[in-house]
């Protein structure tokens, strides 16, 4: 009992302050458990999603979607908790939180969501947007990046403050936000924007005299990842694809592939097409080339996480942007990019949350364009 005892002593208040969650999943998970529409993936089962902004999740078109997705092979939602432009989605219990009034009622009740998403079948996915949080940024200056060697925050071209990946402070503060999160149920928490901004030399963050970018990335990765496997919940990243084609753009937001894998349990590419230039990889307008873009960067998201565990999951483009024909015929090349390399899961993005043409082409229809 005292060793118990004095274990908890040992844990974080913002920690012990947040463990309401498991008695809300206890106390609901008798009775939905002979409530289930739809089976849980398998495991080994290619994981096959869709994304929601935290908005659509919260209203009952977010379950309606969800249940469209479930009819046409979907079994993995991956939705926003925190996107780049601030607060958290859910009504945050951490003190921290409570005090920067990082929080808003959007989703009034996480554990309920998520629940009703296992229900109808879904391997459930929280989006967290880390370093790329002008809210936090200008709530505490302390913690964003400064233009080296002076107190001066530094702000990108957008006028945005990036927050300092390597303050120990802020880490704390993620990684009591991540365990609440996890302790909602989600199966998996995705870390967006784990990284520095592109464009700038003269980034100042704590250890910049001795650390290399992509050397307090992985430690921040790291960090979080420990914390958060400690719980049982799978931790994963997104990447801009382009970080795996030369060996400067990964230098430049401290993203080492190899590294970070270790740390991990999923991946997640973003090899648009729309977003490589013109000429790249020999293709006049790469937007056009989605079977080539999905599959070559995912080839090389494969090779860089070599001797890991870590899945590749690429995200797959599901929205117009410099598409000559955008149509069912896109989403179903992208698919076999995918199936063709024996890839572990996928998940589309459209930032608007429309997703007529991804469900045409996933029920094999190919009379539907986007307009």
């Amino acid at each position: 009992m005292k060793s118990a005892l004095a274990l908890l002593a040992l844990l974080p208040f913002n920690f012990l302050f947040s463990l309401w969650a498991p008695q809300q999943l206890q106390k609901h998970s008798a009775a939905q458990e002979f409530e289930q529409i739809r089976p849980l993936p398998a495991p080994g089962e290619q994981l096959r999603g869709l994304y929601m902004t935290s908005h659509t999740a919260s209203t009952p078109r977010g379950l309606e979607l969800a249940d469209e997705f479930a009819e046409v092979g979907g079994n993995m939602i991956v939705f926003d908790i925190q996107d780049a432009s601030g607060r958290l989605a859910y009504p945050s219990r951490i003190p921290t939180s409570i005090d920067l009034d990082n929080y808003n009622d959007q989703i009034e009740d996480l554990p309920a969501l998520v629940r009703e998403l296992h229900r109808r079948g879904f391997y459930v996915v929280a989006r967290y947007v880390l370093f790329n949080n002008r809210y936090l940024a200008n709530r505490t200056p302390n913690w964003g990046l400064k233009i080296k060697g002076t107190n001066t925050p530094l702000t990108t071209n957008e006028g945005v403050i990036w927050l300092d990946p390597g303050n120990p402070q802020l880490l704390d503060y993620l990684a009591d936000v991540g365990r609440e999160i996890a302790l909602s149920g989600v199966d998996e928490i995705q870390f967006d924007y784990v990284r520095f901004p592109s464009g700038f030399r003269n980034q100042g963050y704590t250890g910049d005299d001795h650390l290399e970018r992509h050397e307090v990335i992985t430690n921040s990765v790291a960090h979080l990842g420990r914390e958060l496997h400690l719980l049982g919940t799978k931790v994963s990243l997104d990447i801009f694809g382009i970080a795996v084609w030369d060996n400067v753009s990964w230098k430049v937001v401290g993203q080492n592939i190899g590294e970070l894998g270790k740390h991990v349990d999923a991946i997640y590419p973003m090899p648009y097409p729309s977003h490589f230039g013109p000429g790249w990889g020999g293709h006049k307008n790469p937007a056009d080339e989605p079977y080539f873009f999905v599959q070559e960067t995912s080839k090389k998201f494969v090779e860089g996480v070599a001797g890991t565990n870590t899945e590749i999951r690429p995200w797959f483009q599901a929205f117009t942007m410099r598409v000559t024909n955008y149509g069912p015929w896109y989403i179903q090349e992208q698919q076999k990019a995918a199936d063709d390399i024996a890839l572990p899961g996928w998940v589309l993005w459209n930032a608007r949350n429309d997703y007529a043409v991804p469900f045409a082409a996933l029920r094999g229809k190919q009379n539907l364009t986007e307009s």
